[in-house]
């Protein structure tokens, strides 16, 4: 058995939902190429479950792969949310809708400053975004998964948003630290225009950012 191998990482010179078809394109292929049976996505309004269906499920040589959506909480800041049709949609096709807390969100204080529960977790996704926005989503939505029952510990499943693409093997929440591991990077932005407010010097049709409150879609 050779003492290694070699597998493409793509790089998106952007974050954020441009990359979408290209990122689901990238883990059905990786799926199909490791035999991996499921593919989990964090979505924020249903869409990248829809193309994946539609796009790479229809298919014949992905159609035995199961889908497994993962969304925000009800209640959650988040400016958007999946519309009941979607909802309806894909209880119709049997794709798992997963609706919990973050793992990595803190539980906040009735009161500012009377301090923030489980910041540990909060400060954890925060090291996490270090290779980009849509990684701290990625791993989430397996733990939500694995909380859930829906995907099982230890099983390979891979994780993606809508410019990241990832094979992990799930934990649950309280087994993050210990069983959780990322095996492969498939695809990830390269510069993070959303989650650092970076500026991309490549694409000159590109404006500075300078409304750093306005919300932007980094999830499927």
């Amino acid at each position: 058995m050779p003492s290694c191998f070699e597998h493409n990482t793509t790089y998106f010179w952007q974050e954020g939902k441009k990359n979408l078809h290209d990122c689901l394109r990238i883990a059905f292929e990786a799926a199909k190429t490791h035999d991996v049976t499921t593919i989990v996505i964090f979505t924020g309004i249903g869409e990248g479950i829809r193309a994946a269906h539609q796009d790479f499920i229809s298919q014949e040589q992905y159609s035995h792969i199961r889908l497994v959506a993962v969304t925000f909480p009800h209640g959650h800041p988040h400016p958007h949310d999946v519309p009941a049709e979607d909802v309806e949609w894909m209880s119709k096709n049997d794709i798992s809708l997963i609706r919990a807390h973050l793992p990595f969100d803190p539980i906040r204080a009735q009161y500012q400053g009377h301090g923030i529960l489980g910041q540990d977790f909060s400060l954890l996704g925060n090291v996490v975004s270090i290779f980009g926005g849509g990684m701290s989503l990625a791993i989430q939505a397996v733990l939500m998964a694995c909380d859930a029952g829906v995907v099982l510990k230890g099983d390979h499943v891979i994780s993606l948003t809508s410019d990241t693409a990832i094979l992990v093997r799930s934990a649950p929440t309280s087994n993050l630290l210990t069983d959780f591991i990322v095996r492969e990077i498939f695809c990830k932005a390269v510069l993070m225009d959303i989650s650092k407010k970076e500026i991309n010097p490549i694409a000159s049709d590109t404006p500075p950012i300078t409304e750093p409150d306005t919300p932007k879609l980094i999830e499927g």
